[in-house]
Protein backbone atom coordinates (compact mmCIF):
# COMPACT_ATOMS: atom_id res chain seq x y z
CA UNK A 1 0.00 0.00 0.00
CA UNK A 2 2.79 2.08 1.14
CA UNK A 3 4.73 1.32 -2.11
CA UNK A 4 1.63 2.54 -4.49
CA UNK A 5 0.92 5.95 -2.62
CA UNK A 6 4.57 6.24 -2.86
CA UNK A 7 4.64 5.91 -7.18
CA UNK A 8 1.64 8.00 -7.21
CA UNK A 9 3.92 10.33 -5.25
CA UNK A 10 6.72 10.41 -7.35
CA UNK A 11 4.45 10.17 -10.57
CA UNK A 12 2.76 13.25 -10.11
CA UNK A 13 6.25 15.25 -8.82
CA UNK A 14 7.78 14.09 -12.49
CA UNK A 15 4.50 15.28 -13.81
CA UNK A 16 4.90 18.86 -12.14
CA UNK A 17 7.66 18.52 -13.13
CA UNK A 18 7.97 18.60 -16.54
CA UNK A 19 4.88 20.68 -17.02
CA UNK A 20 6.61 23.65 -14.95
CA UNK A 21 9.54 22.90 -17.53
CA UNK A 22 7.27 23.12 -20.12
CA UNK A 23 5.40 26.38 -19.24
CA UNK A 24 8.85 28.04 -18.33
CA UNK A 25 9.84 27.30 -21.53
CA UNK A 26 6.50 28.51 -23.52
CA UNK A 27 6.98 31.70 -21.16
CA UNK A 28 10.75 31.97 -22.46
CA UNK A 29 9.90 32.15 -25.93
CA UNK A 30 7.14 34.47 -25.66
CA UNK A 31 9.35 36.73 -23.80
CA UNK A 32 11.89 36.00 -26.53
CA UNK A 33 9.76 37.60 -28.93
CA UNK A 34 8.69 40.35 -26.91
CA UNK A 35 12.23 41.41 -25.76
CA UNK A 36 14.23 40.37 -28.93
CA UNK A 37 15.20 43.55 -31.28
CA UNK A 38 13.05 44.34 -34.41
CA UNK A 39 14.24 45.65 -37.42
CA UNK A 40 13.03 45.74 -41.17
CA UNK A 41 16.28 45.86 -43.63
CA UNK A 42 13.58 46.16 -47.05
CA UNK A 43 10.32 46.75 -48.09
CA UNK A 44 8.36 44.53 -51.52
CA UNK A 45 5.22 45.59 -52.85
CA UNK A 46 2.91 42.83 -53.11
CA UNK A 47 1.01 42.40 -56.55
CA UNK A 48 -0.07 39.56 -57.73
CA UNK A 49 -1.05 40.69 -61.16
CA UNK A 50 2.59 42.20 -61.86
CA UNK A 51 5.35 40.44 -63.94
CA UNK A 52 7.06 41.08 -60.69
CA UNK A 53 4.96 39.71 -57.92
CA UNK A 54 7.30 40.31 -55.17
CA UNK A 55 9.17 43.68 -56.13
CA UNK A 56 11.59 45.55 -53.54
CA UNK A 57 10.43 49.62 -53.63
CA UNK A 58 11.85 52.48 -52.05
CA UNK A 59 7.95 53.26 -51.74
CA UNK A 60 4.24 52.44 -51.87
CA UNK A 61 0.40 53.70 -52.15
CA UNK A 62 -2.47 53.75 -50.31
CA UNK A 63 -4.28 50.57 -50.72
CA UNK A 64 -1.42 48.75 -51.40
CA UNK A 65 0.03 45.65 -49.87
CA UNK A 66 3.23 45.19 -48.85
CA UNK A 67 5.92 43.21 -47.12
CA UNK A 68 8.32 43.50 -45.06
CA UNK A 69 11.92 41.81 -44.29
CA UNK A 70 13.95 42.14 -41.39
CA UNK A 71 14.26 39.71 -38.68
CA UNK A 72 12.41 40.07 -34.52
CA UNK A 73 9.13 40.21 -36.25
CA UNK A 74 7.01 37.27 -33.78
CA UNK A 75 6.19 39.31 -30.58
CA UNK A 76 4.77 42.41 -33.00
CA UNK A 77 2.03 43.86 -31.57
CA UNK A 78 1.44 46.83 -33.83
CA UNK A 79 2.22 48.14 -36.74
CA UNK A 80 1.83 52.26 -37.32
CA UNK A 81 2.42 53.50 -41.24
CA UNK A 82 2.63 57.63 -40.61
CA UNK A 83 1.46 57.07 -37.19
CA UNK A 84 -1.70 55.26 -38.46
CA UNK A 85 -2.73 51.82 -36.24
CA UNK A 86 -2.78 49.25 -39.75
CA UNK A 87 -3.32 45.96 -40.03
CA UNK A 88 -1.23 42.56 -40.31
CA UNK A 89 -2.18 39.14 -39.99
CA UNK A 90 0.30 37.42 -37.85
CA UNK A 91 -0.72 34.41 -39.54
CA UNK A 92 1.31 35.12 -42.02
CA UNK A 93 4.22 36.51 -40.29
CA UNK A 94 7.65 34.94 -39.67
CA UNK A 95 10.54 35.92 -37.65
CA UNK A 96 11.72 37.29 -40.83
CA UNK A 97 8.99 38.46 -42.96
CA UNK A 98 5.20 39.79 -42.71
CA UNK A 99 2.71 41.55 -44.76
CA UNK A 100 1.19 44.32 -43.65
CA UNK A 101 -1.67 46.58 -45.83
CA UNK A 102 -1.66 50.14 -46.13
CA UNK A 103 -4.85 51.62 -45.87
CA UNK A 104 -6.65 54.22 -47.97
CA UNK A 105 -6.87 56.43 -44.28
CA UNK A 106 -3.42 56.66 -43.77
CA UNK A 107 -2.56 60.46 -43.67
CA UNK A 108 0.39 61.21 -46.36
CA UNK A 109 0.07 65.13 -46.80
CA UNK A 110 -1.10 65.65 -43.40
CA UNK A 111 0.69 63.61 -41.52
CA UNK A 112 3.03 65.12 -38.76
CA UNK A 113 6.50 65.57 -40.04
CA UNK A 114 7.82 63.07 -37.38
CA UNK A 115 5.75 60.50 -37.93
CA UNK A 116 5.79 61.36 -42.17
CA UNK A 117 7.14 58.46 -44.56
CA UNK A 118 8.01 56.24 -41.84
CA UNK A 119 6.90 52.50 -40.84
CA UNK A 120 6.94 51.96 -37.02
CA UNK A 121 6.92 48.30 -35.78
CA UNK A 122 5.71 48.10 -31.88
CA UNK A 123 6.22 45.02 -29.52
CA UNK A 124 6.65 47.16 -25.98
CA UNK A 125 7.50 50.83 -25.32
CA UNK A 126 11.30 49.85 -24.76
CA UNK A 127 11.00 47.83 -27.79
CA UNK A 128 9.89 49.46 -30.98
CA UNK A 129 11.50 49.93 -34.38
CA UNK A 130 10.83 53.16 -36.98
CA UNK A 131 11.70 52.20 -40.06
CA UNK A 132 12.08 55.49 -42.94
CA UNK A 133 9.64 54.64 -46.00
CA UNK A 134 8.19 56.79 -48.31
CA UNK A 135 4.53 56.57 -48.92
CA UNK A 136 1.91 58.06 -51.49
CA UNK A 137 -1.42 58.89 -51.82
CA UNK A 138 -3.38 57.06 -54.57
CA UNK A 139 -2.00 57.56 -58.03
CA UNK A 140 -2.28 60.64 -59.33
CA UNK A 141 -4.53 61.03 -62.72
CA UNK A 142 -5.33 64.36 -65.20
CA UNK A 143 -9.14 64.58 -65.82
CA UNK A 144 -9.60 67.87 -67.54
CA UNK A 145 -7.01 71.00 -68.80
CA UNK A 146 -8.69 74.52 -68.89
CA UNK A 147 -7.19 75.03 -72.22
CA UNK A 148 -5.50 72.58 -74.42
CA UNK A 149 -4.27 74.79 -77.34
CA UNK A 150 -3.45 77.98 -75.68
CA UNK A 151 -0.51 80.02 -76.44
CA UNK A 152 2.61 80.49 -74.82
CA UNK A 153 2.48 82.52 -71.72
CA UNK A 154 -1.04 81.68 -71.19
CA UNK A 155 -2.03 80.38 -67.61
CA UNK A 156 -3.66 76.68 -67.57
CA UNK A 157 -5.12 74.65 -65.01
CA UNK A 158 -4.83 71.24 -64.97
CA UNK A 159 -7.19 69.19 -63.23
CA UNK A 160 -7.54 66.00 -61.57
CA UNK A 161 -6.99 63.91 -58.33
CA UNK A 162 -3.62 63.30 -56.09
CA UNK A 163 -2.45 66.51 -57.84
CA UNK A 164 -0.32 67.82 -54.63
CA UNK A 165 3.24 69.14 -54.43
CA UNK A 166 3.75 69.26 -58.31
CA UNK A 167 7.22 69.54 -58.95
CA UNK A 168 7.66 69.20 -63.09
CA UNK A 169 4.79 69.46 -65.57
CA UNK A 170 6.51 68.05 -69.08
CA UNK A 171 4.65 69.34 -72.23
CA UNK A 172 4.25 67.58 -75.73
CA UNK A 173 7.49 67.87 -77.43
CA UNK A 174 9.18 67.48 -74.22
CA UNK A 175 9.25 70.90 -72.86
CA UNK A 176 9.65 70.90 -68.83
CA UNK A 177 8.62 73.49 -66.39
CA UNK A 178 9.61 73.03 -63.24
CA UNK A 179 9.02 77.01 -61.71
CA UNK A 180 6.03 78.64 -61.28
CA UNK A 181 4.07 75.66 -60.78
CA UNK A 182 0.98 76.25 -58.13
CA UNK A 183 -0.49 73.05 -56.17
CA UNK A 184 -3.48 72.38 -54.82
CA UNK A 185 -1.62 70.82 -51.42
CA UNK A 186 -4.70 70.43 -49.86
CA UNK A 187 -7.13 68.57 -52.02
CA UNK A 188 -5.10 67.56 -54.92
CA UNK A 189 -7.63 69.03 -57.28
CA UNK A 190 -5.69 71.13 -59.72
CA UNK A 191 -2.96 72.51 -60.35
CA UNK A 192 -1.36 75.89 -62.57
CA UNK A 193 1.22 76.24 -65.21
CA UNK A 194 2.13 78.51 -67.70
CA UNK A 195 2.39 77.48 -71.12
CA UNK A 196 6.12 77.48 -72.38
CA UNK A 197 7.65 78.46 -75.68
CA UNK A 198 8.30 74.84 -77.97
CA UNK A 199 5.38 72.91 -77.37
CA UNK A 200 5.28 70.81 -80.48
CA UNK A 201 2.39 71.53 -82.51
CA UNK A 202 1.97 67.59 -83.30
CA UNK A 203 0.34 67.57 -80.09
CA UNK A 204 0.52 64.75 -77.28
CA UNK A 205 -0.01 64.16 -73.72
CA UNK A 206 1.11 66.92 -71.02
CA UNK A 207 2.87 64.72 -67.69
CA UNK A 208 2.18 65.69 -64.55
CA UNK A 209 5.20 64.69 -61.23
CA UNK A 210 4.71 65.51 -57.89
CA UNK A 211 4.35 64.79 -54.03
CA UNK A 212 1.91 60.88 -55.44
CA UNK A 213 4.27 60.18 -58.44
CA UNK A 214 2.97 60.60 -61.97
CA UNK A 215 0.20 60.95 -64.38
CA UNK A 216 -0.14 61.59 -68.06
CA UNK A 217 -3.19 63.74 -69.33
CA UNK A 218 -5.79 62.54 -72.39
CA UNK A 219 -3.21 62.87 -75.55
CA UNK A 220 -5.68 65.26 -76.96
CA UNK A 221 -3.06 68.97 -75.75
CA UNK A 222 -2.30 70.91 -78.78
CA UNK A 223 -2.95 68.18 -80.98
CA UNK A 224 -3.44 71.03 -84.22
CA UNK A 225 -3.16 68.31 -86.58
CA UNK A 226 -6.91 67.42 -85.95
CA UNK A 227 -7.92 71.03 -86.71
CA UNK A 228 -11.07 71.35 -89.17
CA UNK A 229 -11.74 75.15 -88.39
CA UNK A 230 -9.97 77.90 -86.91
CA UNK A 231 -11.27 81.13 -88.64
CA UNK A 232 -7.52 82.12 -90.10
CA UNK A 233 -5.30 79.25 -91.95
CA UNK A 234 -7.69 76.52 -92.28
CA UNK A 235 -11.05 77.27 -93.05
CA UNK A 236 -13.60 74.61 -93.95
CA UNK A 237 -16.89 77.31 -93.48
CA UNK A 238 -20.06 76.77 -95.72
CA UNK A 239 -22.87 78.84 -94.23
CA UNK A 240 -24.60 79.79 -91.05
CA UNK A 241 -27.99 80.48 -89.81
CA UNK A 242 -28.41 82.91 -87.04
CA UNK A 243 -24.98 84.63 -87.16
CA UNK A 244 -24.48 87.66 -89.12
CA UNK A 245 -22.03 87.89 -91.68
CA UNK A 246 -20.83 84.72 -90.32
CA UNK A 247 -18.01 84.07 -93.12
CA UNK A 248 -16.07 87.57 -92.13
CA UNK A 249 -14.75 86.52 -88.21
CA UNK A 250 -14.04 88.25 -85.83
CA UNK A 251 -10.50 89.66 -84.57
CA UNK A 252 -11.05 91.60 -81.43
CA UNK A 253 -8.80 90.31 -78.80
CA UNK A 254 -11.12 89.14 -76.02
CA UNK A 255 -10.69 89.26 -73.02
CA UNK A 256 -8.86 92.53 -72.94
CA UNK A 257 -7.21 91.88 -69.69
CA UNK A 258 -6.14 88.65 -67.39
CA UNK A 259 -3.79 85.93 -67.55
CA UNK A 260 -5.35 83.11 -68.78
CA UNK A 261 -6.28 82.47 -72.26
CA UNK A 262 -7.00 84.50 -75.08
CA UNK A 263 -8.35 85.03 -78.79
CA UNK A 264 -6.28 83.87 -81.45
CA UNK A 265 -6.50 85.87 -84.46
CA UNK A 266 -10.27 85.38 -85.99
CA UNK A 267 -12.83 83.48 -84.12
CA UNK A 268 -17.40 83.04 -84.50
CA UNK A 269 -19.80 83.95 -82.06
CA UNK A 270 -23.20 82.84 -80.91
CA UNK A 271 -25.20 86.29 -81.01
CA UNK A 272 -22.79 88.67 -80.87
CA UNK A 273 -24.82 91.42 -80.18
CA UNK A 274 -26.36 89.99 -76.68
CA UNK A 275 -29.86 89.94 -77.86
CA UNK A 276 -32.53 87.75 -76.35
CA UNK A 277 -32.74 84.36 -78.00
CA UNK A 278 -35.68 82.78 -77.56
CA UNK A 279 -36.35 79.42 -75.81
CA UNK A 280 -36.39 76.68 -78.59
CA UNK A 281 -34.75 78.54 -81.08
CA UNK A 282 -31.15 78.25 -82.50
CA UNK A 283 -28.61 79.58 -84.15
CA UNK A 284 -25.85 77.33 -86.52
CA UNK A 285 -22.67 76.89 -88.21
CA UNK A 286 -21.68 75.08 -90.33
CA UNK A 287 -18.39 73.46 -91.92
CA UNK A 288 -18.26 71.58 -95.83
CA UNK A 289 -17.48 68.27 -94.79
CA UNK A 290 -17.01 66.67 -97.72
CA UNK A 291 -13.22 66.12 -97.36
CA UNK A 292 -11.81 66.95 -94.10
CA UNK A 293 -13.08 64.28 -92.43
CA UNK A 294 -11.13 61.50 -94.52
CA UNK A 295 -8.03 63.90 -94.28
CA UNK A 296 -8.31 62.87 -90.63
CA UNK A 297 -7.94 59.38 -91.11
CA UNK A 298 -3.91 60.19 -91.42
CA UNK A 299 -3.62 61.29 -87.90
CA UNK A 300 -6.25 58.93 -85.96
CA UNK A 301 -6.49 55.89 -86.98
CA UNK A 302 -9.65 54.76 -88.31
CA UNK A 303 -10.04 51.82 -85.92
CA UNK A 304 -10.09 54.32 -82.49
CA UNK A 305 -12.93 53.72 -80.48
CA UNK A 306 -15.55 56.22 -80.33
CA UNK A 307 -14.87 56.50 -77.12
CA UNK A 308 -11.33 57.57 -77.49
CA UNK A 309 -11.38 60.46 -80.24
CA UNK A 310 -13.83 63.61 -80.05
CA UNK A 311 -14.24 67.14 -80.89
CA UNK A 312 -12.52 69.87 -79.39
CA UNK A 313 -13.48 73.49 -79.44
CA UNK A 314 -12.16 76.57 -77.57
CA UNK A 315 -15.25 78.89 -76.36
CA UNK A 316 -15.45 82.50 -74.61
CA UNK A 317 -18.64 83.41 -72.86
CA UNK A 318 -20.31 86.39 -71.76
CA UNK A 319 -23.86 86.98 -69.95
CA UNK A 320 -25.21 84.56 -67.87
CA UNK A 321 -25.85 80.84 -69.21
CA UNK A 322 -28.65 79.15 -67.66
CA UNK A 323 -30.86 78.04 -70.54
CA UNK A 324 -29.79 76.54 -74.25
CA UNK A 325 -26.45 73.82 -75.17
CA UNK A 326 -24.05 73.86 -77.59
CA UNK A 327 -25.07 70.81 -80.30
CA UNK A 328 -21.72 69.69 -82.21
CA UNK A 329 -23.62 67.90 -85.03
CA UNK A 330 -21.30 65.73 -87.20
CA UNK A 331 -23.63 64.13 -89.71
CA UNK A 332 -26.82 66.70 -91.01
CA UNK A 333 -29.99 65.07 -92.49
CA UNK A 334 -31.23 62.60 -89.70
CA UNK A 335 -33.13 64.44 -87.47
CA UNK A 336 -32.07 66.97 -84.87
CA UNK A 337 -31.06 64.71 -82.29
CA UNK A 338 -28.64 62.15 -84.67
CA UNK A 339 -25.07 62.07 -84.68
CA UNK A 340 -24.12 64.88 -82.61
CA UNK A 341 -22.99 65.16 -79.22
CA UNK A 342 -24.50 68.00 -76.50
CA UNK A 343 -22.78 70.53 -73.98
CA UNK A 344 -24.73 71.82 -71.49
CA UNK A 345 -22.78 72.77 -68.32
CA UNK A 346 -25.97 74.38 -66.41
CA UNK A 347 -26.78 70.45 -65.65
CA UNK A 348 -24.83 68.52 -64.16
CA UNK A 349 -25.42 64.90 -62.98
CA UNK A 350 -28.95 65.62 -62.75
CA UNK A 351 -29.04 68.77 -61.18
CA UNK A 352 -29.21 72.44 -62.09
CA UNK A 353 -26.05 73.91 -61.35
CA UNK A 354 -24.83 77.83 -61.79
CA UNK A 355 -22.79 77.88 -64.50
CA UNK A 356 -18.78 79.27 -63.55
CA UNK A 357 -17.50 81.20 -65.87
CA UNK A 358 -13.92 81.07 -66.02
CA UNK A 359 -13.48 84.48 -67.45
CA UNK A 360 -11.27 83.72 -70.43
CA UNK A 361 -11.32 81.38 -72.78
CA UNK A 362 -11.34 77.53 -72.50
CA UNK A 363 -11.71 74.09 -74.35
CA UNK A 364 -14.90 71.74 -74.28
CA UNK A 365 -14.49 68.26 -75.35
CA UNK A 366 -16.92 66.28 -76.96
CA UNK A 367 -16.06 62.76 -77.38
CA UNK A 368 -17.85 60.60 -79.87
CA UNK A 369 -18.93 58.68 -78.17
CA UNK A 370 -21.43 60.62 -76.41
CA UNK A 371 -24.03 60.21 -79.71
CA UNK A 372 -26.02 57.13 -79.17
CA UNK A 373 -25.43 56.56 -83.07
CA UNK A 374 -21.43 56.10 -82.11
CA UNK A 375 -21.82 54.02 -79.19
CA UNK A 376 -19.37 51.04 -79.81
CA UNK A 377 -18.33 52.79 -82.87
CA UNK A 378 -14.72 54.06 -84.27
CA UNK A 379 -13.50 57.17 -86.01
CA UNK A 380 -13.88 55.37 -89.27
CA UNK A 381 -17.47 54.70 -88.46
CA UNK A 382 -17.86 58.50 -87.86
CA UNK A 383 -16.59 59.11 -91.08
CA UNK A 384 -18.57 57.05 -93.05
CA UNK A 385 -21.58 58.60 -91.46
CA UNK A 386 -20.60 62.04 -92.47
CA UNK A 387 -19.58 60.77 -96.31
CA UNK A 388 -23.01 58.91 -96.18
CA UNK A 389 -25.11 61.49 -94.54
CA UNK A 390 -27.94 63.58 -96.85
CA UNK A 391 -26.25 66.99 -96.46
CA UNK A 392 -22.45 66.99 -95.91
CA UNK A 393 -22.19 69.68 -93.28
CA UNK A 394 -21.02 69.51 -89.72
CA UNK A 395 -20.81 72.23 -87.45
CA UNK A 396 -21.64 73.74 -83.37
CA UNK A 397 -24.98 75.04 -83.05
CA UNK A 398 -26.34 77.08 -80.01
CA UNK A 399 -30.05 75.19 -79.69
CA UNK A 400 -31.69 77.29 -76.92
CA UNK A 401 -33.25 74.43 -75.25
CA UNK A 402 -33.94 72.93 -71.87
CA UNK A 403 -33.77 68.94 -70.63
CA UNK A 404 -36.49 67.16 -71.62
CA UNK A 405 -39.04 66.21 -69.25
CA UNK A 406 -37.30 67.85 -66.78
CA UNK A 407 -35.97 71.66 -67.32
CA UNK A 408 -38.23 74.23 -69.38
CA UNK A 409 -36.06 76.42 -71.29
CA UNK A 410 -36.19 80.09 -70.91
CA UNK A 411 -35.25 83.31 -73.41
CA UNK A 412 -31.29 84.31 -72.90
CA UNK A 413 -28.92 86.67 -73.98
CA UNK A 414 -25.58 84.97 -73.59
CA UNK A 415 -22.87 85.49 -75.83
CA UNK A 416 -20.64 82.19 -77.20
CA UNK A 417 -18.19 82.53 -79.23
CA UNK A 418 -15.89 80.02 -80.44
CA UNK A 419 -12.87 79.03 -82.44
CA UNK A 420 -10.13 75.89 -83.09
CA UNK A 421 -12.86 73.40 -83.75
CA UNK A 422 -11.14 70.34 -84.24
CA UNK A 423 -10.68 66.39 -83.80
CA UNK A 424 -8.60 64.89 -81.27
CA UNK A 425 -7.48 61.70 -79.37
CA UNK A 426 -8.62 61.42 -76.33
CA UNK A 427 -6.67 57.66 -74.93
CA UNK A 428 -4.41 58.35 -71.97
CA UNK A 429 -1.37 56.83 -71.46
CA UNK A 430 -0.21 54.39 -68.93
CA UNK A 431 2.16 55.96 -66.20
CA UNK A 432 4.17 53.24 -64.74
CA UNK A 433 5.76 54.05 -60.66
CA UNK A 434 9.01 51.56 -62.34
CA UNK A 435 9.64 52.44 -66.29
CA UNK A 436 11.79 50.28 -67.83
CA UNK A 437 10.60 46.95 -65.80
CA UNK A 438 8.31 44.63 -67.84
CA UNK A 439 4.44 44.41 -65.93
Amino acid sequence: MKNQEYKRFWTLFLGLFVFTLLLNSCEKDNNDGVNTPVTVTKVYLEDAESSVPDREVTFARLGQTIRLEGSGFIGVKKVFINGYDSYFNPAYMTDNSMLVSISQNVPTIKATEEEKNTIRLFKSESNSFTYSFEIRASAPTVTAISHTMPQAGDRITIYGTGLQGITSITFPGNVTVTEGIVSDDEDGKFCMVTVPDGVSDDGGAILVVGANGGAYSPACFNFKKGLFQNFDDVNNYSWASGIDDAGTPLTDEIPASGDGPKSQGGYQCFNVNGESIAANSDKRYWTNSSSWPSNLLSVIPASTPASECGVQMDIYVENDWNSGIIRMVMADGSGTDRYCMIYRPWYVNGTVVPFENPGYWFTITLPFSDSEDYVGKTFGDVVTSMADAAYQQSGPWFHNIGVPDVVEPTATNVKIYFDNLRVVPLNTPSYSDFPGVAE
